[in-house]
C-alpha cells in the first residue's frame, strides 16, 4: 500500500466506473484495477471543505483502517492524494446499504 503521495495518479492504476453514493465531503465511486481486472470502490474525499479538525479526522479513519484488518471488515487497499482530494481504495462490497438489506428482510429497528 502506498502511503500518501501526490507523484502517482490514481488513472494509472484504476479505470474509474460508476458513482455509487455521496457524502458530505465526497464520492464513492466503483472501479477496475488496469492490471488485475479486480472490481474495488474508491471514496474520494474533497480536502478545500473541510475543516482542519475534519481533515485530521479523515487521517485519523486511515490509520484505524490501516492497522484493522479481519475478514468481516472493509480493507484499505490504496491510498492517493493530490493537493485537493484524498482518494480511498477500498473493497468493493456488493448487495446494496445495510439500510436496504434489512428493509428487504423486514428486521425492523427501533430508533
Amino acid at each position: 500500500m502506498r502511503e500518501f503521495t501526490n507523484s502517482c495518479n490514481l488513472c494509472d492504476y484504476y479505470t474509474i466506473k460508476d458513482v455509487l453514493g455521496k457524502g458530505k465531503f465526497g464520492t464513492v465511486v466503483s472501479a477496475i484495477h488496469k492490471s488485475t481486472q479486480s472490481l474495488v470502490a474508491i471514496k474520494r474525499i474533497g480536502k478545500k471543505s473541510m475543516s482542519d479538525q475534519d481533515l485530521e479526522l479523515v487521517r485519523r479513519e486511515i490509520e484505524i483502517m490501516k492497522v484493522c484488518q479481519h475478514p468481516n471488515l472493509i480493507r484499505l487497499l490504496d491510498i492517493f492524494e493530490n493537493e485537493s482530494e484524498i482518494f480511498l481504495v477500498m473493497d468493493l462490497l456488493s448487495g446494496g446499504d445495510l439500510f436496504d438489506y434489512l428493509e428487504h428482510r423486514k428486521f425492523n429497528l427501533t430508533e
